[in-house]
């Protein structure tokens, strides 16, 4: 019997293919976090497993960074049982549908070290922050909870949520999935998206065919924001009207002694979306949905250019 490769060996000798994990340097990095701490995996069965903090593994998954994936890793829990990459969910922690945002939590954390380096140049505990010409005296930031507009918060030298901002990955408008979904009350009652439901389950009374999605540009300027900056828009600025819009590394850029939130793209509140962004109602195919009672569809405001629109009805 051949003795089993070590972990090295299978640099030189497995074939190397793609795989999700690999696809993003933060991955990565979440991954051996998770090592590091003993914290869960989640498994596509829906069970979690803790894996022993294996060094020599980590040792090759780091040196793979920014290379092809290996196949024939082997992940063992603290119990002894084996495991495969492909045997764990890419559950929200890792980019999928999830209950957490890795790329929001990333930002906020930069954001918080931008934040710190920028008091400790002060005398103060806190530093300027200018948002849509109002001056507010920053002291820290900090996740939003739950699953609102907001992605993460700024908090006064009191501790008071201040700015709330909507963050969205990447730079344009294929860069993420959509403004906004279409089941919450606030949008779901509006006049135009009853129109656009209604005619969507008359056009597909059997459920919607694969690989379509039908679109409708919206003429409300409000519902249009509401999907951009949450569903409270036309209420008092909060978790659910946010402050500003992000998209992309955000960062600080100082001038004087305010600072100023930067990134790809930078919005604040009631700035509306133009040209690719400009947010539109969708109906897509997504098997495991029947969103207003059409089979097969989901329902969302997205930018118009997110994806390919076979039909506008």
């Amino acid at each position: 019997m051949k003795p089993l490769k070590t972990y090295k060996e299978f640099l030189t000798e497995a074939s190397l293919t793609q795989a999700q994990l690999y696809k993003y340097d933060w991955r990565i990095n979440l991954f051996i976090n998770k090592l590091n701490k003993s914290d869960p995996f989640e498994l596509n069965n829906g069970k979690t497993v803790v894996f022993k903090n294996d060094d020599e593994m980590k040792e090759v998954i780091l040196l793979l960074k920014g290379k092809k994936p290996l196949r024939g890793i082997v992940l063992t829990t603290k119990t002894g049982q084996t495991h495969k990459f492909s045997d764990l969910k890419k559950n929200g922690e890792f980019g999928g549908i999830g209950s957490t945002t890795s790329k929001e939590d990333q930002q906020l954390e930069s954001l918080i070290k931008q934040i710190n380096d920028a008091k400790v140049k002060t005398a103060h505990g806190f530093i300027n922050i200018e948002v849509d010409g109002k001056v507010y005296e920053i002291a820290g930031a900090e996740t939003t909870p739950g699953t609102p507009k907001s992605d993460f918060h700024l908090l006064d030298k009191d501790g008071n949520e201040v700015i709330w901002i909507s963050h969205k990955d990447g730079k344009s408008a294929k860069d993420f999935q959509q403004w906004g979904g279409m089941t919450e009350k606030k949008i779901k009652n509006h006049s135009e998206v009853v129109s656009f439901a209604k005619d969507v389950n008359i056009k597909f009374p059997d459920g919607i065919p694969r690989k379509t999605t039908v679109a409708r540009k919206i003429k409300d300027k409000v519902l249009q924001n509401k999907s951009v900056y949450g569903v409270d828009f036309d209420g008092k600025t909060g978790r659910q009207n946010t402050s500003i819009l992000l998209q992309g590394p955000v960062g600080l850029k100082k001038s004087g002694d305010t600072y100023t939130l930067t990134a790809n793209n930078v919005h604040y509140k009631g700035d509306l979306m133009t040209g690719d962004f400009e947010p539109v109602m969708m109906a897509i195919y997504k098997g495991d949905r029947s969103n207003f009672g059409v089979k097969g569809a989901r329902f969302a405001i997205q930018p118009k250019s997110s994806r390919k629109v076979h039909e506008w009805i």
